[in-house]
């Protein structure tokens, strides 16, 4: 967890679901507990707890200092009442109403449900877990069905249609395999996920890289956008760039872009 602070990540995950034996889940909890207190000055520390199907789930966010965290990662979202369970356990153990969630939808209910999860108070984004998903459904995570395909474009989908941050894609698990790492990315950011949930340090300037505006699309929305000011003044709401028919959505696009960038128009 110290070194996950230190990785370069936008956020930090401290695990306390699949990666715990249940016989240490005590022992996890404590030392969870201790890294928030420690760390969380440090970095933007979320902590992945149980899903709301038992009683763990109450337990972890008990647990937990939660005026020192930036939010919780709740996995096995199957419906919108799991997100209610969960922001009643926060707000009975002093919890703020507004601390984010990060639902991980990965179980054929959480795909149907979808856009109820994400349409739920407090969602920051939502995130894939293709493994447990795939489980779910019977098939290789890796093995182009057209239902995994169909579950990904479900969340993205969803996500825009709730105005939520764009989703995370599942962990890369080959860790020493970088270069597929890099193509994974490149897919998952051409399908609409704005990020990508990791499991290696070494894995973060790669997807950090792959998920950042190019050179060249910096230099590209940033002639749109002044293009189109100067369409405004000129009484032009559609127009000619460099061949190309230039719209609002095509504006839209690149605002985004510079936005994602840091960039002010």
């Amino acid at each position: 967890m110290r070194k996950a602070v230190t990785s370069g990540a936008d956020l930090c995950v401290f695990d306390l679901e699949d990666s715990v034996p249940p016989e240490r889940l005590a022992e996890a909890r404590r030392t969870v507990a201790a890294a928030v207190v420690e760390l969380a000055a440090d970095a933007s520390v979320y902590v992945r707890i149980h899903s709301a199907a038992g009683r763990d789930m109450a337990e972890d966010v008990q647990s937990l200092a939660l005026d020192r965290i930036s939010g919780i990662v709740v996995p096995k979202v199957a419906s919108a009442d799991d997100i209610a369970r969960c922001r009643a356990a926060i707000g009975n153990n002093g919890g703020r109403d507004e601390l984010p969630l990060i639902p991980i939808i990965e179980s054929a209910a959480g795909v149907v449900n979808v856009g109820l999860i994400a349409s739920s108070p407090g969602i920051l984004c939502l995130a894939l877990g293709r493994f447990d998903l795939s489980a779910d459904l019977g098939i290789d995570p890796d093995g182009g069905s057209p239902a995994l395909s169909a579950a990904r474009a479900a969340v993205v989908l969803h996500s825009a249609a709730a105005g939520l941050h764009p989703p995370l894609d599942s962990p890369w698990l080959r860790i020493k395999d970088l270069d597929a790492l890099r193509e994974a990315a490149n897919r998952a950011r051409s399908d609409g996920f704005g990020g990508m949930l990791l499991i290696h340090p070494s894995h973060v300037p790669i997807v950090n890289d792959v998920f950042s505006p190019t050179a060249e699309e910096i230099a590209w929305a940033t002639d749109i956008v002044a293009s189109a000011h100067q369409a405004a003044a000129d009484g032009r709401g559609v127009y000619a760039r460099d061949g190309a028919m230039v719209d609002e959505a095509i504006v839209r696009r690149a605002r985004a872009i510079l936005a994602h960038n840091g960039d002010a128009e």
